[in-house]
């Protein structure tokens, strides 16, 4: 049995999705501990909770020793990623004009799969919960299969971002079903259907498809652009209808994007990409219950720790580890080759990762006199563009602020929406006579 997981017997959770598998993952944590159940609930508990949960006991058996309180220092980070990116390769079947690593040929000095499979063997040591395989085009490695299938049975929640070009049926054989996703990308920009006379939304769409008969979890990731604001609400209806998850992320001006910035949306498209923005989360919201753990629910699970402890989460609960071996806080901060940690031919991941970071001496305080001034600067709003990455983007340096005049606009009526159609706060799970979301209390360094 992998460390820092214990089966989960039927009767005592009865309710997990069909894909997931019956494992609640957990790991000590300076708070106490921090837990991740299959149906997709992440919590923090008290130091009380380790004998039960060690049992695989069910959430509600473990609700009365839930945190009402933790304390942070400015350094403050997990013991480990919560989720973490690991890119095996940059080389790619297409040069796509947003492409943030500028994937096509492989990188100098590559990670060996032996180096891949070690990398993978450290994060099953520390409790890592979730690992998305990416590239470049991950299914081009040659070892892809054997890389899926060694992180599948540590334990991890996989998941593939892939353009699915190559990804034949016989390929897909091979690859577990259960505590999977397989993310497809669909923004008009890859021109994956060009060759075949289709177009790129008709190409993945039937892709998608395919994947999802061969017994996956999929979803659609879409990078929202000024040339198809206006048609990414087909998207996410397609999604609704055919049972798929979506993540979307705006397009930013770093790798090739940097050379393409045209692509950047402007504020005459807020509208349509506030609109599109509440579409994706109320369906994210029907639908995660349907995926249970998935690197999208870490991924929110992360955003609530941004909005309780006011500080950026990147380097502190998640990671992104490019092909040769650099160590990033997140994909922004590796497409903009900022905030390096180290690299793994020198160190191992459990060095750089408890060592130094100077993305860990930044929380939201030092952006006070970026945010002066900013409607978006109110606590009602919750903004995370105090993110030292995407600075570092726009200002060239890591505490301006990280958001674009669309960015801004675009907030503002999403928060709007979300206010008008959602009424809900991102919250951690806490005891129930608290109020939802964990009191930060800064303690000092």
């Amino acid at each position: 049995m992998v460390r820092h997981q214990v089966p989960i017997q039927p009767e005592a959770f009865p309710e997990i999705p069909v894909r997931s598998r019956r494992i609640l993952r957990y790991r000590r944590e300076a708070f106490g501990w921090l837990a991740a159940y299959p149906d997709g609930r992440i919590a923090l508990f008290r130091d009380e909770a380790g004998p039960l949960l060690a049992q695989g006991a069910p959430f509600a058996a473990v609700t009365p020793y839930l945190l009402d309180r933790i304390d942070v220092t400015t350094d403050f980070h997990f013991a480990a990623p919560v989720m973490a990116w690991l890119e095996i390769t940059r080389r790619c079947n297409l040069r796509c004009p947003h492409c943030f690593v500028e994937g096509g040929v492989a990188r100098n000095g590559e990670l060996s799969t032996a180096e891949i499979l070690a990398l993978l063997d450290g994060w099953a040591d520390m409790g890592v919960f979730s690992v998305i395989i990416t590239g470049g085009e991950p299914s081009i490695h040659r070892d892809f299969v054997r890389i899926v299938n060694h992180a599948h049975a540590l334990g991890f929640v996989v998941g593939v971002a892939t353009n699915a070009m190559p990804l034949t049926r016989k390929l897909l054989d091979r690859l577990p079903r259960t505590d999977m996703v397989i993310s497809v990308s669909i923004d008009g920009l890859h021109g994956q259907g060009a060759a075949r006379g289709m177009s790129d939304f008709d190409f993945a769409t039937r892709r998608i498809r395919e994947i999802q008969e061969a017994g996956f979890n999929t979803s659609i990731m879409t990078t929202t652009h000024h040339g198809n604001v206006s048609e990414q609400h087909r998207i996410i209806a397609w999604a609704r209808e055919n049972g798929v998850a979506l993540r979307s992320v705006p397009f930013v001006e770093m790798g090739r994007g940097a050379n393409n910035v045209d692509l950047a949306a402007r504020t005459e498209d807020v509208e349509l990409a506030a609109s599109f923005w509440i579409e994706e989360e109320l369906w994210e919201r029907e639908h995660d219950s349907v995926l249970g753990l998935s690197a999208s629910r870490a991924f929110n699970f992360l955003l609530t720790m941004v909005y309780a402890t006011r500080r950026c989460m990147s380097g502190r609960g998640l990671t992104y580890v490019t092909s040769n071996g650099d160590v990033f806080p997140c994909s922004t901060c590796a497409g903009n080759k900022v905030l390096c940690a180290g690299n793994l031919h020198m160190s191992s991941f459990a060095e750089i990762w408890n060592g130094a970071w100077d993305i860990r001496d930044i929380t939201w305080d030092n952006f006070r006199t970026a945010c002066q001034g900013c409607s978006l600067n109110a606590d009602k709003y919750f903004c995370t563009s105090r993110c030292p990455g995407s600075s570092s983007i726009l200002n060239r340096k890591l505490d301006g602020c990280g958001a674009t005049e669309f960015q801004k606009r675009s907030t503002l009526r999403r928060e709007e929406l979300f206010r008008e159609r959602v009424m809900a706060n991102p919250a951690v799970y806490i005891r129930p006579e608290h109020e939802a979301a964990v009191t930060a209390t800064e303690t000092a360094s």
